[in-house]
C-alpha cells in the first residue's frame, strides 16, 4: 500500500503561493507534513496551510520550507514528483510554468544541504529521497525562481497551477525513480472566424468567433494602433466559457478615449489596425491561441 502527502502550489505573475495538505491511507509507512519554519504553517497530515507566499516578479525568487516525516511502524522509501501541472496563458498566450525554475534541498542539516532537484519547474520527474526510518523527518527548501533572463511580456497574465507529492512506498521498499516525462497536456484546437476589415465607431467594439472541439474556457484581448497618437489603445478584453465543444462569439469592446483620434486618424485617410489575440484553455490545462490583425475602415 502507499501513502502520499501532496503540496498544492499556485504561481500568478506577481504572487506564488503553495499550500501543503497530506492525505493518508491505511499504510504501514505513512508520510505527513508537520509544522515548519519561516512562512510555512502546515499543522498536521490532514489539515495544512499556505507553506510558500509572497510576491514574485521577474528577476526574484521566493523560499519556503516544510518538514515531511514518516510516522509509521516500518520504514519506507519517500519520492518527491510533480502531478496536475496547469497552465492558463494571459493575453500574450505563454505558459508561466515553462519561465519558471525550481531548487529543491534537504536542509534536515543546515550546514550540510543535500541538492534534490535543479532544473524548470516543469521538468522535475519523480525524485527518489531515499528511506524513512519510523519517525524520521526531512526538511525541505524549496525556491521557485523567475530569471530574468526569462522575461518575457507574452507571460504578463498567465498563471499556472502544480502539485508537488511526497510519496511513501510499502515498508522496506524504497521506491525506484522511474523515467517517467512530465505531465503531458494537449491543448485544444481553436479556430478563429473575424472579418480582416470591420467598422467599429458605430457599434463600439471588434467583433470575432471562436470555435474549440472541446469545452473549454475563451480569453480575447487587443488593441488599436493610432496613427499620430502617443500610445497605443487596449480594447476591453472579454471571456467566454463553453461547456463542451461549440463557439463562443466575442467583442472586444473600443475605449471611451480612443473613439476621438480614430476618428480623426480615419478621417485623414490613414490605416488604423487593431491586432486581437484569442486563447481558449481547456480543464487539463492545455491552450491554444489565435492571433489576427484587422484593419478598421470606420
Amino acid at each position: 500500500m502507499r501513502a502520499r502527502a501532496t503540496a498544492l502550489a499556485s504561481a500568478a505573475l506577481a504572487l506564488l503561493s503553495i499550500a501543503a495538505a497530506a492525505r493518508s491511507h491505511d499504510a504501514q509507512a505513512q508520510p505527513a507534513a508537520v509544522r515548519a519554519g519561516g512562512e510555512v504553517q502546515v499543522a498536521n497530515s490532514r489539515n495544512g496551510s499556505a507553506i510558500l507566499s509572497g510576491a514574485l516578479g521577474p528577476g526574484d525568487s521566493i523560499a519556503g520550507m516544510v518538514t515531511i516525516s514518516n510516522i509509521g511502524a516500518a520504514a519506507g522509501g519517500f519520492t518527491l514528483g510533480l502531478s496536475h501541472l496547469t497552465d492558463t496563458p494571459g493575453p500574450g498566450g505563454a505558459f508561466f510554468s515553462r519561465k519558471l525554475d525550481l531548487a529543491v534541498d534537504d536542509v534536515t542539516v543546515p550546514s550540510a544541504p543535500v541538492s534534490v532537484y535543479r532544473g524548470q519547474l516543469n521538468s522535475l520527474n519523480p525524485t527518489g529521497l531515499g528511506a524513512f526510518q519510523p519517525g524520521a523527518s526531512h526538511t525541505y527548501r524549496l525556491v521557485v525562481s523567475w530569471p530574468a533572463s526569462a522575461v518575457d511580456q507574452s507571460v504578463y497574465g498567465s498563471s499556472m497551477s502544480v502539485e508537488f507529492d511526497w510519496s511513501a512506498g510499502d515498508a522496506g521498499t524504497p521506491p525506484v525513480t522511474p523515467p517517467a516525462a512530465p505531465p503531458v497536456v494537449t491543448p485544444p484546437r481553436l479556430s478563429v472566424k473575424a472579418a480582416s476589415t470591420q467598422k467599429v465607431l458605430k457599434r463600439g467594439n471588434v467583433q470575432a468567433s471562436a470555435a474549440c472541439d472541446q469545452a473549454c474556457t475563451i480569453f480575447a484581448s487587443g488593441s488599436l494602433s493610432v496613427p499620430g497618437a502617443a500610445k497605443s489603445y487596449k480594447l476591453v478584453s472579454t471571456r467566454g466559457s463553453l461547456q463542451a465543444a461549440g463557439n463562443a462569439k466575442l467583442k472586444l469592446r473600443l475605449p471611451r478615449s480612443v473613439q476621438k483620434p480614430l476618428r480623426a486618424a480615419l478621417k485623414a485617410r490613414k490605416k488604423v489596425f487593431a491586432p486581437i489575440v484569442i486563447s481558449a484553455t481547456n480543464v487539463s490545462g492545455g491552450a491554444t491561441r489565435v492571433q489576427r490583425k484587422i484593419r478598421i475602415t470606420g
